[in-house]
């Protein structure tokens, strides 16, 4: 009986201390991204065509709104009034309709919506796929997107 209890308490022990799947990784890895295919994404600084970059360095997204100065660590949206939903909630966001800013929130919670984005501009430190090592941020239209992807699940 003793036996099976410390058996028992071992695997309980062992449950509890055992890695967790996707949210220790997601803090560490890189943001996924994706550029629409049928457009030439171009840094809304330099005015210069920047390469399609796939991912970027966790914690380096902002939205702008009206200016580049500043960018916010949340997304602003219309979903029957103004909402806010700050990146740690989300785990993707993809375009739905580019005209009117339509994109489709999936939250880490597994609920969605599809509310129309207030924020026209992101900027983001890319990852340079050859080498791996952080670029300068750029700043691209929210269209020029097609999605991010904050989880690796």
């Amino acid at each position: 009986m003793i036996r099976n209890s410390l058996l028992v308490l071992a695997a309980v022990a062992l449950a509890i201390l055992s890695p967790m799947p996707s949210g220790a990784q997601d803090a560490d890895g890189p943001v996924k991204i994706g550029f629409d295919p049928v457009k030439k994404p171009v840094d809304l600084v330099t005015d210069r065509e920047i390469p399609a970059y796939t991912e970027a360095v966790r914690g380096s997204i902002r939205f702008h709104h009206l200016t580049l100065n500043e960018g916010d660590e949340f997304v602003k949206f219309t979903h029957d009034g103004i909402r806010t939903v700050n990146f740690s909630a989300l785990a993707k966001m993809e375009k739905v309709q580019e005209k009117f800013a339509i994109w489709r929130l999936l939250y880490r919670s597994g609920s969605k919506n599809t509310p129309r984005i207030q924020q026209l501009a992101v900027s983001f430190v890319p990852i340079t796929p050859g080498t791996k090592e952080a670029g300068r941020r750029v700043y691209v239209r929210l269209t020029d997107l097609s999605y991010i992807k904050w989880t690796t699940e």
